[in-house]
């Protein structure tokens, strides 16, 4: 299998060498023009300047319109899709590498995507919104874990920090990312070949294809094909595990006829394999005796953090796959003024057995989650031109959008050989539990059915008004109103329902509605020197927890209380004072934001240890800076810096999760300490909230001769220490301590860069890191709590990817 996977990407660099040789007027077609920024028909064209290390040019649409990101006062990080190559930034994950205050959080189910902003973020694999919103191409994905399968063709990105409830609305509380791919250019038929091996039996072969309809219409084409192995190996069967293969493709098409344009895009991804974690066991986070029962019970998982293996039974299988379409009319109707209408669908289902959830050599029980979002999106949007109104004294964009999603989310548990023997008491209910094994198979002995639609309306204006060339305000507001209504339906065994009690509800129906605005002062006294003001706010709407557990959490002293499924809105303040400046003719770029942003009703999701709820907590500040720079002494070298510092505390959080091993009842040992199951998390940082985070590094480019060039990069991304649980709860035990990991890439380009040959390496120095911690399934059943010291609890660590090096060859035509 590897060695076919060896012969297919030497016959695509085959292939793309004949190709090369042939198609000569694709060398002296001209490509078509660069939208200017002052061109709001082009907002959704946008397309990034290239710029080693930095991109301080770069054009984005942050405000609808395409501008210079040095003329946007707004805290972004924007990227060419050249510099994410660069980078060796393969998926969303890779971004946070290139952007303080911006992370991704993995968990064991692929679904489990969590975006965050200056440490504000949300789980994506439940019917809680989330905190960040994802845009592609202008179109809003309500799911993370639909967002981007990869990064192909992808032409630029942009890391809004801050609440963005004026523009982007629904669920950009904190702040958004969004996605642009490349668009059909005119005049020109070109396209690129590439193949990459890379570490865990990598492979991965990526085409595309730009085919000119004359001079005002054409076509793009896009496809990879990766096969990856895995990057961990499981010393209980011998396996390596952790493997995909993915398939993605793109098509777009693009008319342009005098005023109107129009640009029409389908995607399609599927990704399949086992997708298993590496969950390590930290062994000491219980006692000698807490271990030498565990692990003498149901055996010994790996406790080695530092290594790539794992030693548990694993059932895992994941089915992935999604499709978009998107049209995008932009109509010119005059003086300098657009209308533009944005109509999008996506539909993404995932299916993933993720293995037994209790990580143990043992097999006990295994999960399967179901995921399933069909949405719809409808936005008409209005833009005039740029310093025309009023002479020059008026900038406005305005619209209306609509939102519909149909969301399922399912968990079956199906029992394994050992689970009657293991976790039922011996007696009559196991021999009763082994008959009900062997006559089902064990097969859907807990099945829960979660089903939510979505409808949320909206209007928004925002204006900028120039009192002088160099003084202008800007306003805007945003009205949205959201309905939801859904059920939850939860069935178990009797054998189960210690895990998974029995529960049905019809969902309470929810209506909510917020008005966001964004008030900001901005002085520009050159065009190379932007200070600005701005207070702004984000919203996210009240919800539903659907969290599956036991006790019931609707059935409490048998009296029924659907509300408690029910948790209220999330809303956001955020001031910000920053500047954006160039020096010594743009050799030099510094950008620095302060930011103290407000949280009230802030949604956190609660673990209990079987179980997963949702309460609205008090009060939450997070506060600091960002600053961002660039220097290129040299016409052919950068060098980039950049570092957040982030102050997270919570004002007012009285009713947190206490501590894993207090949960109720509570413990006598917890009770000694005067600890409870809840506690008062004030003066706390919230999770995923470091204190510093940023990277320096450089891009080095220079020429061989006879057209032959090279290229240098290499960063280094740092992060300090948080707490890395999924609860708030202040767990000494869940500390991610600091960490700091280098990538570099090296390219050589042949004559007019019609090819290039590329190695590539990301965590070079292999620095063995979790990406999160996560409780021990059922460790109360089984006596791991409070062996540390009162409130502990086993522990598990979420492995993050070791030392990944490679190579890739490309051909351009």
């Amino acid at each position: 299998m590897i060695q076919n996977r060896y012969l297919a990407c030497v016959s695509a660099a085959a292939l793309a060498a004949t190709l090369y040789s042939a198609p000569a007027a694709a060398e002296t077609a001209g490509a078509a023009a660069q939208p200017q920024a002052s061109d709001p028909q082009s907002a959704t064209n946008a397309t990034p300047q290239s710029n080693s290390g930095g991109d301080t040019t770069i054009v984005i649409t942050a405000q609808k319109r395409s501008e210079n990101v040095q003329r946007v006062p707004i805290s972004v990080a924007a990227f060419s899709g050249q510099s994410l190559a660069k980078a060796n930034v393969l998926n969303v994950e890779g971004i946070a590498k290139l952007v303080p205050n911006f992370a991704v959080v993995k968990g064991v189910q692929s679904t489990y995507v969590r975006l965050n902003i200056r440490g504000i973020g949300a789980a994506s694999n439940t019917t809680v919104e989330p905190s960040v919103a994802v845009f592609l191409d202008g179109a809003y994905v309500p799911r993370v874990g639909a967002a981007v399968s990869s990064l192909l063709d992808v032409d630029s990105v942009e890391v809004l920090r801050g609440p963005q409830g004026t523009l982007f609305g629904r669920n950009a509380s904190v702040g958004a990312v969004s996605f642009h791919t490349a668009q059909p250019k005119f005049k020109t038929l070109g396209g690129e070949v590439s193949g990459e091996i890379g570490t865990g039996d990598r492979y991965k072969l990526t085409g595309i294809l730009n085919v000119p309809l004359g001079d005002k219409a054409g076509f793009r084409f896009a496809g990879s094909q990766q096969w990856f192995g895995g990057y961990w190996h499981n010393n209980l069967d011998g396996k390596r595990v952790g493997g995909t293969d993915e398939t993605v493709l793109r098509g777009s098409f693009r008319f342009e006829d005098g005023p109107v344009e129009w640009v029409i895009r389908a995607d399609y991804a599927k990704t399949s394999g086992d997708g298993a974690s590496n969950i390590d066991f930290v062994r000491s986070s219980v006692s000698d005796a807490q271990w030498a029962f565990f692990s003498g019970f149901l055996g010994a998982p790996d406790t080695n953090l530092h290594d790539s293996k794992l030693n548990q039974y694993i059932t895992a299988d994941l089915n992935d796959k999604q499709w978009g379409l998107n049209s995008t009319l932009s109509w010119n109707v005059g003086g300098g003024s657009t209308v533009r209408l944005i109509n999008s669908y996506r539909d993404w289902n995932n299916d993933q057995l993720d293995g037994d959830v209790i990580f143990t050599p043992s097999p006990l029980v295994s999960r399967i989650g179901v995921f399933d979002s069909k949405a719809q999106n409808h936005e008409l949007q209005f833009i005039s031109p740029s310093g025309q109104w009023l002479d020059g004294r008026l900038d406005l964009v305005a619209g209306i959008y609509y939102f519909h999603e149909t969301y399922h989310q399912g968990e079956r548990l199906d029992l394994n050989s050992q689970y009657c023997n293991k976790l039922v008491p011996a007696g009559a209910a196991r021999t009763a539990c082994n008959a009900y094994l062997a006559s089902t198979g064990g097969i859907n002995a807990t099945v829960q059915d979660v089903s939510q639609t979505s409808d949320s309306y909206a209007g928004y204006a925002q204006a900028n008004f120039h009192f002088t060339d160099q003084l202008f305000a800007t306003a805007g507001g945003r009205y949205t109103s959201d309905q939801k209504s859904g059920s939850y339906n939860q069935t178990s065994s009797p054998f189960t329902q210690t895990v998974r009690a029995p529960e049905a509800l019809t969902f309470p129906d929810i209506s909510d509605s917020r008005f966001t605005y964004r008030l900001g002062f901005n002085y520009e006294p050159t065009k190379d020197r932007l200070f600005f003001l701005t207070y702004s706010t984000g919203y996210k709407s009240a919800g539903y927890n659907s969290g599956a557990g036991s006790p019931s959490l609707t059935t409490v002293a048998g009296a029924f209380l659907p509300l408690r499924r029910v948790f209220g809105r999330e809303t956001t303040g955020d001031w910000e004072l920053g500047a954006k400046t160039s020096w010594l003719d743009h050799a030099l770029t510094l950008n620095l934001t302060f930011y103290r942003m407000n949280i009230n009703g802030f949604q956190d999701r609660a673990f209990d240890g079987t179980s997963f709820t949702v309460r609205n907590a008090g009060k939450l500040r997070q506060q600091g800076f960002e600053f961002d720079g660039v220097a290129r002494p040299f016409s052919n070298l950068s060098l980039f810096a950049n570092a957040a510092y982030l102050d997270s505390t919570f004002a007012d959080y009285p009713n947190a999760s206490g501590l894993p091993g207090c949960g109720a009842p509570v413990p006598g040992v917890c009770a000694a300490a005067e600890l409870g199951a809840t506690q008062n998390l004030k003066g706390k940082p919230a999770t995923f909230s470091p204190k510093w985070s940023g990277r320096v590094g450089f891009d080095w480019t220079g020429h061989v001769g006879n057209g032959w060039s090279w290229d240098l990069n290499s960063n280094l991304s740092f992060v300090s220490k948080q707490y890395g649980g999924l609860v708030n709860d202040a767990n000494p035990q869940t500390v991610i301590e600091s960490y700091a990991l280098l990538g570099a890439r090296a390219s050589l380009n042949g004559p007019s860069n019609h090819w290039t040959l590329s190695l590539f390496a990301n965590n070079l120095l292999n620095r063995q890191y979790s990406l999160g911690y996560l409780a021990q399934f059922l460790d109360g059943s089984l006596g791991l709590r409070n062996g540390v010291f009162p409130g502990s609890t086993a522990i598990r660590s979420l492995h993050a990817d070791p030392r990944t090096v490679g190579a890739s060859l490309t051909f351009r035509y």
